[in-house]
């Protein structure tokens, strides 16, 4: 079988910010088309093709390839990905990573050697807004 599932106590130790949620795994030599969703965590070995959006980590393996529309909590590349990538805190690429497309989220990191071919959006936490507000409220006083 191409997808295992760790449990909660497996993965706490050592798995990162999003630890206390389970882990999937697509094997390198599955090929899965289609709409994934779901609140835990995934590693991609294979190759994947259609929607994602996961409550949770996603981790492209150098040997995996990714098509589609991702929305994630956190998106780490090391493999290919093509399509758009939206992460709610951060997008990270590996040096081995091959990105085509547009990628959206507050924070993003490239290693030496990445490769991007594509757009990429940044906007800052709505935290920041207010100030924003409190300037154009004063201005009308």
């Amino acid at each position: 079988m191409g997808l295992f599932v760790k449990d909660k106590a497996s993965t706490a130790s050592g798995a990162g910010e999003h630890g206390d949620k389970e882990t999937s795994f697509f094997g390198a030599k599955l090929t899965v088309k289609g709409k994934v969703s779901g609140g835990g965590n995934l590693i991609v070995m294979g190759t994947l093709e259609g929607e994602f959006d996961l409550n949770g980590e996603l981790v492209v393996a150098p040997s995996a390839q990714v098509n589609g529309e991702v929305k994630a909590v956190s998106v780490t590349v090391s493999g290919g990905f093509s399509g758009s990538l939206t992460a709610k805190q951060r997008i990270h690429l590996e040096k081995s990573s091959v990105v085509s497309g547009r990628l959206l989220a507050p924070k993003l990191s490239m290693a030496e050697g990445a490769v991007l071919n594509g757009e990429i959006e940044m906007k800052k936490p709505s935290e920041g807004k207010p100030a924003a507000n409190d300037k154009t409220q004063k201005e009308k006083k």
